[in-house]
Parts: structure tokens; sequence; C-alpha cells
């Protein structure tokens, strides 16, 4: 009878280290829910001959919450073509760190997207990730005719799904920012 409690106890104790372990979820920097809050957003534009054109966003105590402290209108020259480069910054204490790196690293997990509305913006994504399907980190931006409108700036996780021309809705968004745009 000792002996078949033992052994009882012995099994019990093995199956739950054994669940105990098979539980444990490793960390992996893949994974989306390890990723740090975006509360700041900054767009370059350049263009050969002038001056780079820097917009930002930002909310300091990220989505939700209160209202963004900044948002700037995007100015842009009408009829013109810009070289464009969006960074993804995380704000902690006063402290700035650009988790950008890691969006391009994780890219076969990401893509942004940029969503115009009453104005006329040709948008092409210029940077690729390991599998060759658009990231949207860095673009080119087309401008119409002078118009006042929108776009809004989409960082979506896609882990798993990614494909070379998904909608802008696959997958879950990371961050979802609408900016004002005026083309002069």
């Amino acid at each position: 009878m000792k002996r078949l409690r033992a052994y009882v106890v012995v099994s019990i104790g093995f199956l739950y280290l054994l669940l105990t372990l098979s539980c444990k979820k490793p960390s992996n920097a893949n994974d989306e829910n390890e990723h740090e809050a975006i509360n700041k957003v900054t767009l370059t534009f350049s263009r050969p001959g002038v001056p780079s054109l820097v917009f930002i966003a930002e909310d300091p105590d990220g989505d939700g919450g209160q209202p963004p402290s900044r948002i700037d209108t995007l100015r842009l020259a009408a009829a013109q073509g810009y070289s464009t480069e969006i960074r993804f910054i995380n704000i902690v204490n006063g402290v700035e760190r650009d988790i950008t790196p890691t969006v391009i690293a994780q890219g076969r997990s990401h893509e942004v997207f940029y969503i115009t509305t009453g104005v006329q913006v040709g948008i092409v994504k210029t940077d690729r990730d390991l599998s060759g399907f658009p990231i949207g980190v860095n673009s080119t931006w087309q401008t119409g005719p002078a118009a006042v409108g929108s776009v809004l700036i989409k960082l979506m996780h896609k882990t798993g799904i990614k494909g070379p021309s998904d909608s802008p809705d696959l997958g879950h968004s990371d961050l979802q920012l609408p900016m004002p745009i005026r083309l002069n």
C-alpha cells in the first residue's frame, strides 16, 4: 500500500511538473504581445534641392486615454514627388527609444498602410521584408492637386498571414493614426 501511495504521489508530481513546463510560453522576438507602445511618430519628407520636412504626432499615454498632445498637419507641395520615411518611437520617463528597427527586423509580420481621404496622393512602399513583401517604413509619395484631407497611418501586425498585396485591415493594428494633410 505504501508503494502504491508513493507511486501516486510521484506520478502526480511528475504530471504537475510536465504540465507546468509545457504551458510556459517561450519568449519570442516576433511575438505580437511583446510590442512596446508607440507614442510618437515622425514622418520625414525629402525631395532634391529642398530642405526636408518633418511632421510629428505625439500621444504621451499611448493608444486610448488622453487625446494626442500633438498632431502636425502634413503640409506638402501639390504635384510633387517625395521620398518619405516614418519612425515609430516609444517614450518612457522622457527617454525616447526608436522601435522602427524592430518593425523592420520583424518585417515579415508588419506592414504600414497610408489611407488618404480628400486628397490625391500616390504612395508606393519602397522597402521589402525577407519574403519580398512591402513594409512601408520607406515610401515615395506623389502628390496631386491642391486639396485638404487626411491620411490614416496604420501599422498592421500580420504574423504568419502577410502577403504581397494585403488589405489594410488584415491582421491587427499596432497603430492607427489619422493626420490632417494639406496640399498647396
